[in-house]
């Protein structure tokens, strides 16, 4: 059954639980988180055992040029603790975002991206996880709880069918654990 949160928003802990609960089927043992501050990754690391925890930053500059917005001390900490951290170009934006930033055109992956964040901006940031996940080489290419958000912390999870982004349309969106309405 699928949890529907009444706005978006931080729902960390109640998407933790509802993940839990998916966990308990035994078929899933990947799950990926996104952080921008490494603040929600750290706390899925108290929430999950017995599963690979993989957490997907924002790639570096996109907030300040050569900046990365989590702190070096948390990627050291995440890291310490087994939590595999991907910090990566953004699968559905890239050198997209860039045309569309110079010249006003809408490419592809920005399109693309647009039309996931029909179902919510946690959705489209679960798809794009996923990707980054595959494309770093770090994830099998078994089923995969995602945990994405709109803003700081999680407020939505999928269970997905991973790919790369050179096979973008393998990957499937199983089951929706939770989203915002």
């Amino acid at each position: 059954m699928t949890v529907h949160f009444p706005k978006t928003g931080e729902y960390s802990e109640e998407v933790f639980t509802l993940v839990n609960k998916r966990l308990e089927k035994g078929d899933i043992n990947q799950v990926i988180i996104a952080t921008t501050s490494g603040n929600t990754a750290l706390k899925a690391i108290k929430a999950f055992s017995g599963v690979k925890l993989i957490a997907v930053t924002h790639q570096a500059g996109f907030r300040e040029p050569g900046e990365m917005e989590i702190p070096v001390e948390a990627i050291q900490e995440l890291e310490s603790k087994d939590v595999t951290v991907v910090t990566a170009t953004h699968a559905l934006a890239g050198v997209d975002r860039a045309v569309r930033k110079k010249h006003g055109t809408w490419l592809t992956a920005e399109i693309m991206a647009e039309t996931l964040r029909i179902f919510g901006q946690g959705t489209k940031v679960c798809a794009e996880i996923v990707i980054m996940a595959a494309d770093a080489g770090v994830i099998s290419m078994d089923d995969v709880i995602a945990i994405g958000g709109t803003g700081r912390g999680a407020d939505t999870a999928w269970v997905v069918t991973p790919a790369h982004s050179n096979t973008f349309f393998h990957m499937k969106m199983k089951e929706l654990l939770c989203k915002p309405e």
